[in-house]
């Protein structure tokens, strides 16, 4: 889950600045959490306190008003209902990183994924990008290979994963779809050696940079095992004390 968090905060500065290079500084100064990581952080305290979602994201959403939600987002949240609005972008797959953690099964993780996304996203675009995070997420951490991590996203979700991230860069631009980020995120966990390179190499593809981070940073702590201690820190530092307090009670539940 912080490695989620941390590539929304690298990606922070990147998102309306791309760059098309994996040689960057990892945290600017000027680098900040935004609404992946609020929404996230959300979810991990609706799972800690067995709450509504819904509300909760509408709790943070009050709390921290300048995150830099999406249009939808901001009607929807102003909404007396709570009725979701047939979305397909990113906003489902870069929230759900605490799904691949706190469930023991696949079958648990795709149906908790579904379940989380369909508040708002509940387009099957929506629902499938959370689930292809949250199950890469599942798999990494089970010790599953990146070449059977790659199959299982192919065959059940027919994402395409052919291109290299080399041959991604030179013609990819700013896309919030699930089905326009997400296997690019994927790819870039998929070609990694590390947590940091595989935040490397998300970033580098330009885009929706700090979404793009957020998805392939959850996917590689869980892979490697974690994430350096310095990254880990500079993380902690940046979120204030309220979000601070969930992120550590949801790790010390759940690892």
């Amino acid at each position: 889950m912080i490695g989620a968090i941390a590539g929304d905060i690298i990606g922070s500065v990147y998102e309306w600045n791309n760059i098309k290079t994996k040689e960057f500084e990892l945290f600017s100064p000027d680098c900040f959490f935004t609404d992946d990581s609020v929404l996230t952080i959300a979810l991990a305290d609706a799972m800690l306190t067995h709450s509504d979602y819904g509300a909760e994201m509408k709790k943070y959403y009050w709390r921290y008003p300048d995150a830099g939600y999406g249009g939808s987002f901001h009607t929807w949240v102003r909404d007396d209902g709570q009725e979701p609005y047939n979305s397909w972008g990113n906003g489902s797959a870069m929230r759900t990183s605490c799904v691949g953690y706190a469930y023991n099964s696949l079958d648990e993780v795709l149906n908790k994924a579904k379940q989380y996304a369909s508040f708002t996203h509940n387009h099957p675009e929506g629902v499938k990008g959370a689930q292809a995070t949250s199950a890469s997420i599942f798999l990494g951490r089970n010790g599953v290979s990146k070449k059977d991590i790659k199959s299982y996203i192919v065959n059940e979700f027919a994402y395409d994963l052919s291109k290299s991230i080399d041959e991604i860069r030179p013609d990819y631009s700013f896309d919030v779809s699930c089905q326009g980020s997400v296997p690019q995120a994927i790819t870039a966990f998929l070609e990694s050696t590390s947590y940091e390179d595989a935040i490397r190499n998300s970033i580098s593809i330009g885009g929706d940079s700090d979404t793009l981070a957020c998805i392939t940073g959850g996917i590689a702590e869980a892979f490697y095992g974690g994430i350096p201690e310095p990254v880990r820190e500079k993380v902690l530092s940046i979120l204030d004390p309220d979000l601070r307090k969930v992120v550590s009670r949801f790790v010390d539940q759940y690892g």
